[in-house]
Parts: C-alpha cells; sequence; structure tokens
C-alpha cells in the first residue's frame, strides 16, 4: 500500500474534506514530486466552492495551484530539475503539440491540465507535476513571497497587453490580491494616478500601502466624477481584476482608451452598450493566465520590488483551508496562505 499524506479534497459541490490519501509517485519521465511548503488561496478556489460553482472543477480533485516547494523526487528523463531544488510552478500543465501550443500561445493549449482543477494540486503535503511548468528559485526567497509567483506571472501576462508609461493614468477595479499587483506594477511604470475602487474598507486600506494614489468606495462616492477630476478625461487603461466590471472600466476609460479584463466569473452576464465602445474607439483586451512570464515574475520576487507583506491577511495550517476560502469569499482576506509546515 502506498504512503498517505494529508489534504484538501473538493469532494462535491461545496464540500471540502481534509483527509488521508495517497501521495503522488512519478508516472512520467519528466513527473517531479514536490513537497509543498506553502499554497495560497486563489480566488478560483472561492468560485469552485461556491453552491452553484462560478467554476468548474473535478469532484475529489485536490484543490490549490500557487504553491512553492522542495523537489524530493524526478522522472529518470529529467535533466534540468534535480532533487532538494526549491520551485514555483504554472499550475496550467500544457502539451506542446496542439495548434496553440505551436502558436507559442500554451495558455490556450487544446489539452491543458489545470493543477487544483482537474488535477490534484497544492492544498497537501505533497504534489506531482511536469518538468516543463516547474521554475526554480533562490534558496533564500521566504515561502511566503515566492507563492505569489503564479498570480503575479499571470499579471505579467496582463502588463504585456498594456504599454504603460510614465504618467499615464490607471483604473483598477477591485483591490484584491491580484488588484493590488496591478497597482504596484503599474507604478513601478511609471503611472499616476493610480485609481483603485474597492467597496471593502480591509481592502482599500491596503491599495493605499501598495501605492494607490486615489481609492474610491464606489458604494458611497461617484467613481466617474472622481475620474475625470483626476485626469480630465478619463484614463489611459482600465483593468477589470473582478470579473464583472467591464462597464466600469469602459465608462472610466477616455477616448480611445483601453480596457484589459482579467477577472474571470463565468456567471457573470453583463449588457454593454456597444454604440459607446465603437463612438469612442475603446479597446477591449482579455488576458488568460500566465503565458512566457514566469521568469521575469520570478526576478521581480527575488529582488523584492514588490510590496507584498500588506497582501498577506492569513497564515493557516492545511486543516484551515476551508476556513480560509470563506474568510476569503467574506472580503476578509486579501492574501491567504496555507502553510504545509503548520
Amino acid at each position: 500500500m502506498n504512503e498517505t499524506m494529508r489534504a484538501a479534497v473538493f469532494e462535491r459541490e461545496g464540500v471540502l474534506t481534509i483527509k488521508e490519501v495517497e501521495k503522488p509517485e512519478i508516472r512520467k519521465p519528466d513527473d517531479i514530486i514536490i513537497k509543498v511548503e506553502m499554497c495560497s488561496i486563489c480566488g478560483t478556489d472561492v468560485h469552485i466552492m461556491s453552491v452553484p460553482p462560478g467554476y468548474a472543477a473535478t469532484p475529489n480533485t485536490i484543490l490549490g495551484h500557487e504553491l512553492c516547494g522542495e523537489i524530493v523526487h524526478i522522472g529518470e528523463g529529467v535533466s534540468t530539475l534535480k532533487v532538494g531544488d526549491r520551485v514555483v510552478t504554472n499550475p496550467n500543465d500544457y502539451c506542446g503539440v496542439c495548434r496553440f501550443c505551436k502558436l507559442n500561445l500554451p495558455n490556450f493549449c487544446e489539452n491543458i491540465i489545470p493543477m487544483g482543477i482537474d488535477a490534484d494540486g497544492g492544498f497537501a503535503e505533497y504534489v506531482r507535476a511536469s518538468e516543463r511548468v516547474a521554475h526554480k528559485i533562490r534558496d533564500d526567497l521566504p515561502a511566503s513571497y515566492a507563492a505569489f509567483a503564479e498570480p503575479l506571472s499571470d499579471v505579467m501576462n496582463g502588463m504585456q497587453k498594456i504599454p504603460v508609461t510614465p504618467g499615464d493614468s490607471v483604473l483598477v477595479c477591485g483591490a484584491g490580491a491580484i488588484g493590488n499587483l496591478f497597482a504596484q506594477l503599474v507604478k513601478l511604470s511609471g503611472a499616476f494616478p493610480v485609481i483603485v475602487t474597492e467597496p471593502n474598507k480591509i481592502r482599500r486600506d491596503v491599495a493605499l500601502q501598495c501605492g494607490a494614489d486615489i481609492v474610491v468606495d464606489p458604494l458611497n462616492e461617484d467613481l466617474n466624477q472622481i475620474i475625470l477630476d483626476a485626469t480630465g478625461v478619463g484614463v489611459d487603461y482600465a483593468i477589470d481584476v473582478v470579473g464583472n466590471q467591464l462597464n466600469t472600466c469602459i465608462y472610466g476609460a477616455r477616448k480611445g482608451g483601453t480596457v484589459l479584463v482579467f477577472g474571470v466569473n463565468s456567471n457573470a452576464m453583463l449588457s454593454v452598450k456597444q454604440f459607446d465602445i465603437t463612438t469612442r474607439e475603446i479597446k477591449i483586451l482579455g488576458t488568460w493566465l500566465a503565458n512566457a512570464s514566469f521568469r521575469s515574475t520570478i526576478k521581480l520576487l527575488e529582488e523584492g520590488k514588490l510590496n507584498l507583506d500588506p497582501l498577506i491577511t492569513h497564515t493557516l495550517p492545511l486543516e484551515d483551508t476551508g476556513k480560509g476560502i470563506e474568510l476569503l469569499r467574506k472580503g476578509e482576506g486579501i492574501e491567504i496562505l496555507i502553510d504545509l509546515g503548520l
């Protein structure tokens, strides 16, 4: 009988159970086994655990995909990594041979295997991944920072689509972990003003610590008027990290401005006035997962370019994974880390 480990398993709609499961083993020559140090809770995990779910996952799958850890076993075909290396992972394992992979768009892989959704993930003591999606990190990078690599790499993919330059104005809709990462990156690019809109006071306060120039409570303040007062014409770039703020972004952007849609919410069904997009020449871009953005992400983390401490609101043991998901759902946390060493 195989050895067992603790894991947080998505059993069925709305049910997450901490239980003993079999440890993963090497199956393919390019497999690696990672001893998980830290895995953070993503908004996707919240959507998976919602009833009805806002994002579909396979029942009896271990959740979690924003992880870091140490390699403890490698397959016979692994050549670029070794036992003892610390790594972060792109959780979306791509085939490399489909039509989109051959277009250098592995984030659209037709055979993609998403960790923590359709394959066992990082809310466990050990996880299996393939060599091609694992990226080595320095031994001295704290696990609490390394756990940001996956979400930050997604943000970096989005940043590659909006060439923010010094003096550009930016609106960020949502001040969770993703929104605050966007706010910091556009500030590093020289943006001013950076306007963040967020109804949650805890998150608004953190946005100020992350460099936002103006923070707006959209439930009690006139966002559009504040944008006009600050910019005169509307922002150059508007970013929706929530998944249902497209109209807010469209009408916050100036004529000729750009909207970047990052947030994922499969239940959001919006009515959009196309006439205003056409006559104001608004550019609307989607961004999906990471694509060739992990190396630059790791450099940012290793060189300490971002202020991550204000984002880390909770560090919990594996047994409290469900509690952490609920804290994130209620807006009582931002970056909630599951520490597998606790």
